[in-house]
C-alpha cells in the first residue's frame, strides 16, 4: 500500500504543469521551515508543524465551502473576475488543464488562516506554520491534480480522493469539499456516505450562478455556464 501510495504521488508530481507549484510553494516550504530551525523554539517548531497538519482538512473545508463556493462574490466586477479564475472557472470545465491547479489567491488564503490563528496563540510558531502550510498546499495541488486527470492510479488513497472529488464536480456541488482528506466532509455531514442516494445537482457546474441572478449580475455571462 505504501509502495501504491508514493507511486501515485510520484507520478503526479512529475507531470509537467506541476512543475512550477511544487517549485514554487516547496522552495517557500523550506525557507519558512529553514528560518524556524534557526530561530523557533523546538517546542514551538514541532507543535507548530502538527498543528498545521492536523488543522488542514478543516481549513481546507471551510475555505472551499465558504469562500470558493460563495455566490455573493459574482455580486461585484473585480470579486467576479477573480472568482472566475479562483474557482467558477474549474466547475464549469473541471477537465480544462489551465484552471485545475490553484490560483496563487488560494494558497495565500490557506496559509494565512493556519499562521494567522495560530499566531495568536503563540507568535514563535509561525514560521513552522507557514512552512508547514507551504509544504501542505503543494500536496493540495498533487492530490487534486490526480483527482482530473486519466492517468491511472493504484494506491486505495488516490482512488478515493479521485472517486469523492468526481461526485463533488458531477453529481453534486454540495458534497466532499475536502481535498485531501474527507474527514471535515464526514464530521460535518458533507461527505456521500450512500451514493445510491445521491441526485445530479442542477448547479453542480455553475455553482447558482445562473437564472435571474446570472441576469441581474451579468459580470461572468462572457463565459456562460455549461452543463
Amino acid at each position: 500500500a505504501a509502495r501504491a501510495l508514493l507511486k501515485d504521488l510520484i507520478a503526479t508530481a512529475r507531470h509537467p504543469q506541476m512543475r512550477t507549484p511544487l517549485m514554487t510553494y516547496g522552495g517557500l516550504s523550506i525557507v519558512f521551515l529553514g528560518a524556524a530551525l534557526a530561530t523557533a523554539p523546538v517546542l514551538d517548531l514541532v507543535v507548530g508543524v502538527a498543528v498545521s497538519i492536523a488543522m488542514l482538512p478543516l481549513v481546507e473545508f471551510v475555505l472551499h465551502r465558504y469562500v470558493l463556493h460563495w455566490l455573493e462574490l459574482a455580486k461585484w466586477p473585480p470579486l467576479a473576475e477573480v472568482w472566475r479564475r479562483v474557482h467558477y472557472a474549474h466547475h464549469m470545465e473541471p477537465r480544462d488543464p489551465d484552471v485545475i491547479l490553484a490560483h496563487p489567491v488560494s494558497a495565500i488564503g490557506l496559509v494565512a488562516v493556519l499562521s494567522g490563528l495560530y499566531a495568536l496563540l503563540s507568535p514563535l510558531a509561525v514560521l513552522p506554520v507557514v512552512g508547514t502550510a507551504f509544504a501542505l498546499f503543494a500536496l493540495y495541488e498533487i492530490v487534486h491534480f490526480a483527482c482530473h486527470t486519466d492517468d491511472p492510479l493504484s494506491s486505495r488513497y488516490f482512488l478515493k480522493r479521485r472517486q469523492a472529488h468526481a461526485i463533488h464536480h458531477y453529481v453534486d456541488e454540495n458534497k466532499h469539499f475536502g481535498i485531501t482528506s474527507s474527514v471535515s466532509d464526514l464530521v460535518l455531514g458533507t461527505a456521500a456516505t450512500d451514493k445510491k442516494a445521491l441526485t445530479r445537482s442542477p448547479t453542480v457546474r455553475n455553482l447558482g450562478y445562473t437564472g435571474p441572478f446570472a441576469e441581474r449580475y451579468p459580470y461572468l455571462r462572457d463565459t456562460p455556464p455549461r452543463g
